[in-house]
């Protein structure tokens, strides 16, 4: 929905609030002065906080037995988001110690302590979010400058696709990612957008394989209320939430072939029609799709319209899969390990571990190496991560050499050269299809072809 009741005086009234010490504190049901406090218990949360919500101001929650790691949390935060003005609320009604005095003039602006003067806090919080607002260097894209070691690389690859990216976003025009699943091209999609002239409206994702079949036209078009049994209330839809702002819509090509016919008409003229009504709704937002599949060969296919392909087929960029920029792996291992880990851990990997992951073919790509690290932080039994905590000690990947074009080879295709694919990628379907080159629909058709029983 549009945003455009919210005064500009109400805008980003948020504050993020850190919270390491486990006791209560400035609560939602606290809010005041029309602040709105976001809490967050440990580093990837408040990230994750503030991905959806915009905040310029933080506090952090400060006691004798927590300070030390709420310090080390605040320096790291810093460094990512130094836009954030903080300030510090000691949990402790009594004075901080010395040693935590001269670490609150070092990271934060402001310090109070309990109970909560709330005229004073309202004060403060004024006077660091004005500060904020008249800094030029709070906008989105200082947020994105400094989480582009998640997404982007030193590799020559890498950097092509950044300023891809950059070019994209000072348009308003359609866009198309593709690429192999776990390429981030989810993230690919909020950067542009930050970097937009929409960032101050809302970023809507929306799952097309996700949704239920019966309900797909609701969730994204909306219903009115009685438009059918269970519909007791109004819906906005995915798109109209998108309004003045962009439209993230991965997994395009999941989309049935009517619900594809009424996305074109939403592209050609930007009006919607809400399941029940008779009225239609004017929607601005710019709208980024994204597909893991070939949509060419969907079209070739009859799995996809023609006429939506070329219409959304403005500005493509393709994700690199992990293994052409293999040379980011120890960068971007580093930087998951250190954003994953807890503040009271120190881990590091082992040399066994980086020549694992330069060895392993990351089917399951960027995606897969975050969530393999988040394996090693429970399976490591000291702070060195090796192999074997990855789960990368007996996995053998299939050699550039075995990675067969089939495109160009499909008259020679037979049932064990599927079925070798099959197994070499542990019956998964997807890193199946990619290592022959060929989208799942393909991969389906020639084994109903092959009579494989998977």
């Amino acid at each position: 929905m549009s945003n455009g009741n919210v005064s500009d005086a109400d805008k980003a009234r948020y504050v993020l609030v850190l919270n390491l010490t486990g006791k209560e504190c400035l609560t939602n049901a606290q809010d005041h002065h029309h602040w709105h406090f976001i809490h967050a218990n440990s580093i990837a949360c408040f990230e994750k906080k503030l991905n959806n919500q915009t905040c310029y101001v933080a506090i952090a929650i400060v006691d004798r037995l927590n300070q030390q790691s709420t310090i080390k949390a605040v320096k790291q935060l810093k460094t990512q988001f130094p836009f954030l003005l903080w300030m510090a609320i000691s949990h402790d009604k009594e004075c901080p110690l010395a040693q935590l005095k001269v670490r609150i003039a070092d990271h934060f602006l402001d310090y109070h302590h309990l109970p909560i003067d709330w005229s004073r806090l309202n004060h403060t919080l004024g006077h660091l979010h004005g500060m904020a607002i008249q800094n030029q260097s709070y906008p989105a894209k200082a947020l994105l400058d400094n989480k582009q070691p998640l997404i982007f690389g030193q590799s020559a690859i890498m950097q092509q696709l950044k300023s891809k990216l950059l070019k994209v976003a000072n348009s308003d025009e359609t866009v198309l990612l593709g690429g192999e699943t776990g390429t981030g091209k989810d993230l690919c999609a909020r950067f542009i957008h930050s970097l937009s002239t929409r960032c101050e409206g809302p970023f809507v994702t929306v799952n097309c394989g996700a949704l239920p079949p019966g309900l797909i036209y609701s969730e994204l078009f909306g219903h009115e209320k009685g438009a059918f049994t269970g519909a007791d209330k109004l819906y906005i839809g995915h798109i109209e939430r998108a309004n003045n702002g962009t439209l993230f819509l991965d997994e395009i090509g999941d989309l049935s072939l009517e619900l594809q016919i009424n996305l074109l008409h939403f592209l050609e003229d930007h009006y919607i029609e809400r399941l029940g009504s008779n009225k239609t709704t004017y929607v601005d937002c710019r709208i980024i799709f994204a597909s893991h599949v070939d949509l060419e060969n969907a079209v070739e296919e009859g799995h996809f319209r023609e006429d939506l392909f070329y219409r959304i087929n403005i500005l493509q960029i393709r994700t690199p899969n992990l293994r052409q920029h293999k040379s980011d792996i120890p960068m971007l291992a580093d930087t998951y390990l250190d954003k994953l880990s807890t503040v009271n851990q120190s881990l590091s990997f082992s040399h066994d571990a980086y020549l694992a992951m330069n060895e392993y073919q990351w089917p399951g790509n960027i995606r897969e190496l975050k969530n393999r690290i988040q394996r090693a932080i429970i399976m490591a039994d000291t702070g060195c991560i090796t192999a074997e905590d990855l789960g990368l000690e007996h996995i053998e990947s299939p050699t550039a050499s075995k990675v067969i074009h089939l495109a160009k080879h499909r008259t020679e295709i037979d049932t064990e050269l599927l079925l070798s694919a099959i197994k070499r990628n542990s019956h998964n379907i997807s890193a199946a299809a990619r290592e022959l080159n060929i989208s799942r629909s393909t991969f389906y058709r020639l084994v109903k072809k092959c009579k494989i029983k998977l």
